[in-house]
């Protein structure tokens, strides 16, 4: 598991992600949002941590977030989420509760291309939700901010396209700011994989480090679902061949 806990260690952007529980609509008012962003800058700005694009749903919200330190990401939304929370329960007429499901969860941004994809998945949102029939016509999320920083970019559509994200997060200014991570083709292949048995699930990550019948599912997933061999996975997890005999797991690699 080495190498994909180094992704998490090494990762700079993050893509954050927090739902009302109960799949609640938390942000239902205006007014909600708004202060879930205030306080959300407060502590952002408090703890050095940079918001590349946001959306706010009724009922969750998506952050792509640049940071320095893996701790002050829990710091933040521990914080932003406690807060709201507190906000929230009065606000509804001294509701009482847990507001957001679990705690959040995240996604360490492993190369450019994911970079790029992840900013247009979360302007993508409200319009996926059919809230809106085009990405701009949301005024709850930072595409707006794009459009107008950007606004040379495609004049006639008013609407940023995929290349264009790709020449924006390629200009210099946002080049300085990335990681230097961007992982092999096969081990991208492998990455995707494990997020799509997490998603399934609907587990995070550290559960798998620390279950040990969780992560033989992994295994047998990425094995007999993916297709991946087994010394692939293990490669790439960083488990030895011994590990996986000892899980019962290598025995079919020869057949």
């Amino acid at each position: 598991m080495a190498r994909l806990a180094r992704n998490y260690k090494q990762a700079s952007f993050f893509h954050v992600i927090t739902q009302g529980i109960n799949k609640e609509y938390i942000f239902k008012k205006e007014r909600y949002i708004y202060q879930y962003l205030k306080i959300f800058k407060k502590y952002a700005k408090e703890l050095n941590i940079q918001a590349i694009a946001y959306c706010i749903m009724e009922n969750h919200t998506h952050f792509l977030i640049k940071i320095e330190k893996m701790e002050d990401m829990a710091k933040l939304m521990q914080k932003v989420n406690s807060l709201y929370a507190k906000y929230y329960n009065y606000m509804e007429n001294n509701r009482v509760g847990y507001v957001f499901r679990d705690r959040y969860v995240s996604e360490p941004i492993t190369s450019k291309r994911y970079f790029i994809q992840c900013i247009k998945y979360i302007h993508m949102n409200p319009v996926k939700a059919k809230i809106v029939s085009s990405m701009e016509e949301y005024q709850f999320s930072s595409y707006r901010f794009y459009l107008k920083k950007y606004q040379h970019y495609n004049k006639e559509r008013e609407i940023l396209s995929y290349q264009d994200y790709q020449e924006i997060c390629c200009k210099k200014e946002v080049e300085e700011k990335f990681f230097d991570i961007d992982i092999e083709k096969n081990d991208e292949v492998i990455y995707n994989a494990i997020k799509r048995f997490l998603k399934f699930n609907k587990i995070e990550l550290y559960q798998i480090f620390s279950n040990r019948e969780k992560l033989k599912e992994l295994i047998l997933y990425l094995k007999e679902k993916e297709n991946i061999k087994y010394i692939e996975i293990g490669n790439f997890l960083g488990i030895k061949r011994g590990t996986m005999e000892g899980l019962k797991i290598y025995r079919k690699e020869q057949k």
